[in-house]
């Protein structure tokens, strides 16, 4: 009786490692966050905040589709509070309201630190992999 237990537990266990394998980010991931870190990089300088907030909303939504696809919540959660956090500073940039484009920013700030935290493994300066 013991070791069909055993067996199973082995076999959770290595699901369980192979769960928490990372893999490279496919093209499409990898241009994703670059634009959005080069919309971010703009919004900072005060260029083109509504439009470039509104790519970031954009962006973020496929990032979101990404993630959902692949059944990881804190990506599909994260992301789509960068699209409400962008959408915030695309209001803010038209009605010309800097403390709410401040806020707006802050947020998304932290939607993406949240899904980094989780789903993001450093490489180096360079490469960054994915953490399911």
């Amino acid at each position: 009786m013991k070791k069909p237990i055993a067996g199973i537990f082995s076999l959770a266990l290595m699901g369980g490692f192979l769960l928490a394998e990372s893999i490279d980010p496919p093209q499409n991931h990898i241009n994703w966050m670059k634009s959005v870190a080069k919309a971010n990089g703009m919004i900072k300088k005060g260029e083109d905040v509504e439009n470039n907030a509104k790519g970031i909303a954009e962006t973020m939504t496929k990032v979101g589709r990404f993630y959902k696809k692949r059944g990881l919540e804190v990506g599909v959660k994260t992301s789509e509070d960068g699209v409400n956090a962008a959408n915030a500073i695309a209001k803010a940039a038209a009605a010309g309201d800097k403390e709410g484009i401040s806020a707006g920013m802050k947020a998304l700030g932290g939607s993406c630190k949240g899904c980094h935290d989780v789903h993001r493994e450093k490489i180096s300066d360079t490469e960054n992999k994915i953490k399911w």
